[in-house]
């Protein structure tokens, strides 16, 4: 009799669950990659999403949005060996955060 475990893991590599799961696990490795690279400022960006093997990470502005494309070879390096098995290939970074969006008054 084998273990259930092995047979689980056979089946999440077949449908390609197991991709998934180590690309979701790049957002969660995303807050220590980025300090990492970035020391304490990193704090200031947040992974928001996946769209394929693109993370995009929200940025405080353009500037950051820069400095996310000038290190994302040490930021995706960064989340290889965070993230066991992530084959993420780019990141994406996004200009703008929550407190604009609920901070800015609305028009009526």
């Amino acid at each position: 009799m084998r273990p259930i475990g092995g047979a689980i893991d056979r089946a999440l590599r077949k449908l390609g669950i197991d991709r998934d799961v180590a690309r979701v696990s790049a957002v969660d490795a995303w807050p220590a990659a980025a300090r990492e690279v970035f020391g304490e400022d990193g704090t200031r960006t947040n992974a928001v999403g996946l769209n394929g093997r693109t993370l995009v990470v929200r940025v405080p502005d353009a500037a950051w949005s820069g400095e996310v494309r000038l290190r994302e070879g040490d930021l995706l390096a960064a989340i290889a060996r965070l993230a066991s098995g992530s084959d993420l290939d780019h990141i994406r970074p996004v200009p703008g955060n929550d407190r604009e969006r609920t901070d800015r008054p609305r028009d009526s």
